[in-house]
């Protein structure tokens, strides 16, 4: 079974704006629509459009947590909640306009409690389980991406990871079985710049000798790079492109794609390329893309070894 962490899960709330957006000022929208949310969350989803089961992880909090638990129970997918005393579960608000505008509230806090049930969970797992660790613990106990991250090791497992800042440089000492910074995160890693693609697959080589076995680089329009623990290299493009409706959840569809190839043919090229079609697709569409994008997409992308 799949397991997808996400420690502050949200409802997404997004709103598509009659003008441009007005500060200050009244902004009507033409349409609305309301989603689970969260980046954990958001990998189960497409994971599940790919096909592929799996298992939402992840703490709900006060009236919009029951919200939350409704809008995940409408999609299908197995979740395993846990519910802390105090707090709300966030609600964010997308704006899709030019630019592009969200607002994203804190979420509640953790306590140590909160924090041992889900590593009890973890220790639980079996080690053909995959595990898939997604977003901040901004409001934790300190050490608690690690604590996760342990307990995972602990079932053994090696961890997909994609989160930022600190919680990335804690990872690497765990060894996780995949890292999927975008370019920013990546030099926000090691507090360096990198104009090009080939400054961040030398950054990337620094984050596989710092621990991780295999680093996935999202590069927005420029596509995606790939440093495998077997050595290669390879660099996703799109070939034809199309207006970007919105980029929420692009970077998760991309993880979701990846894990999903990886786990079908044991081959990182075309696990790269089914992810870097789930990310463009997604980011196609109004929210997370469908399968009829998807296969839209994935002809158009082409990985070449580097």
């Amino acid at each position: 079974m799949i397991y997808t962490v996400t420690t502050n899960p949200n409802i997404d709330y997004y709103m598509d704006l009659r003008a441009p957006l007005c500060v200050g000022g009244i902004n009507r929208s033409g349409r609305e629509l309301l989603a689970p949310g969260g980046k954990g969350i958001n990998v189960s989803l497409m994971l599940r459009t790919l096909g592929k089961p799996s298992c939402v992880l992840g703490y709900l909090a006060g009236p919009t947590g029951r919200l939350l638990e409704a809008l995940m129970a409408d999609t299908g997918c197995d979740c395993r909640w846990f519910w802390l005393q105090n707090g709300q579960t966030r609600i964010n608000t997308k704006i899709n306009t030019s630019p592009e505008t969200a607002f994203n509230a804190s979420g509640p806090a953790l306590t140590q409690a909160d924090l041992d049930a889900l590593c009890a969970f973890l220790r639980g797992l079996k080690p053909d389980d995959q595990l898939v660790v997604s977003g901040n613990l901004q409001k934790s106990p300190a050490g608690a991406f690690s604590a996760l991250l342990s307990a995972a090791r602990e079932a053994g497992i090696s961890a997909v990871v994609d989160t930022s800042g600190a919680a990335l440089q804690e990872a690497l000492a765990f060894r996780p079985l995949l890292i999927k910074p975008n370019g920013e995160e990546l030099c926000e890693l090691f507090g360096e710049r990198a104009d090009t693609p080939e400054a961040l697959l030398a950054l990337a080589r620094r984050a596989q000798a710092a621990g991780a076995r295999n680093v996935l680089v999202s590069i927005g329009a420029d596509g995606a790079l790939l440093l495998a623990e077997t050595g290669c290299v390879y660099r996703a493009r799109l070939c034809n492109t199309r207006p970007v409706v919105s980029t929420v959840g692009a970077g998760d569809s991309v993880t979701a794609g990846f894990l999903a190839g990886l786990l079908d043919t044991g081959d990182y090229a075309e696990a790269l390329r089914l992810g870097a079609a789930c990310g463009s697709a997604t980011a196609y569409s109004p929210c997370l893309a469908g399968r009829d994008m998807i296969e839209a997409v994935l002809p158009e992308v082409e990985v070449t070894a580097l």
